[in-house]
């Protein structure tokens, strides 16, 4: 009887220290700890490849054969930028062949033609894209802004710190030192007039999941074809200690068929996230102009 009895409790507390490891760790305030410095990157593609229609997901030996060439493509990209060694390609995100989980198919919905015409404008690639001065460039390579909201994870490796009280949440980025700000407090969305360039953040609560709506962008830039109308609804969940998961859904009737959703990691990193330093280290904006110049010069 003892025997049983001391076996009873030897497994009862196994079962209660065990579902105190997996409690989500908490504020002093009650809400899930999601402080620290985190870090996300994928070489899975946004959308999933044609020749991979079908297959949401790779078995080991097909990802080794795909990331054969997809490493070789991210190289190429690469070595058209400027003091790029730090990229750090990697594998597939769990190896799936596409970020986007909704629609099942991995690819974008269909784009209106709206949609299309800022894909092939607003969205061309910074190399191929026409200027006739510094305002035509893309706002990333003139230092205005980085590429944070939503988040989305490509290659080089993006590493951010967030930072929590009881009515905000603050995300401060590496990239282009972008301080990303999100209340809490039930505020109301800005005046439809007011538009920035990315958006107004709404944060809340649904359990132990953050979910920040954004809207209200000055349509200056563009997620694969989005536009000023769009609406940007974010779900961030402690899947771990060392994990969050992340995902994103785009609703834009103006610019494509459906909304769509992108799902990826995120891991607990080291910091200190430091000065990106972008506009002191900026040679792009002069070296340009200075080339122009310099054609007009020889054509006269």
């Amino acid at each position: 009887m003892r025997r049983t009895l001391l076996v009873g409790l030897l497994l009862a507390i196994s079962v209660t220290a065990a579902a105190q490891e997996t409690r989500t760790p908490r504020t002093p305030w009650g809400a899930p700890d999601l402080n620290g410095h985190w870090e996300y990157r994928s070489t899975t593609p946004l959308e999933r490849p044609a020749a991979l229609a079908g297959k949401a997901v790779l078995t080991p030996a097909e990802e080794a054969a795909y990331l054969t060439e997809r490493h070789a493509a991210i190289g190429r990209e690469r070595d058209l930028q400027l003091n790029a060694d730090w990229w750090q390609p990697g594998g597939l995100t769990d190896g799936r062949t596409s970020l986007i989980v909704d629609p099942p198919d991995g690819r974008l919905p269909a784009r209106t033609a709206a949609g299309a015409e800022r894909a092939r404008t607003l969205g061309i690639a910074i190399r191929m894209r026409s200027a006739d001065g510094p305002e035509d460039r893309e706002r990333y390579e003139r230092c205005i802004m980085g590429r944070t909201v939503p988040l989305l994870a490509v290659s080089p490796n993006r590493l951010a710190q967030i930072f929590q009280t009881p009515d905000y949440v603050a995300i401060l980025h590496e990239q282009n030192s972008d301080l990303r700000i999100i209340p809490l407090d039930g505020r109301p969305a800005l005046p439809a007039p007011i538009r920035q360039w990315q958006g107004a953040s709404r944060g809340r609560w649904e359990d132990d999941t953050l979910v920040v709506e954004t809207a209200g962008f000055n349509g200056a830039w563009t997620l694969q074809g989005t536009g000023p109308e769009a609406r940007y609804v974010e779900r961030i969940r402690l899947a771990g200690p060392d994990t969050l998961r992340y995902e994103f859904t785009a609703h834009d009737p103006d610019s494509f068929a459906g909304h769509w959703t992108v799902m990826f990691p995120i891991t607990r990193a080291v910091g200190p996230v430091f000065e990106n330093a972008c506009h002191e280290g900026n040679y792009s904006m002069p070296l340009i102009l200075r080339g122009a110049r310099a054609q007009e010069r020889a054509a006269r």
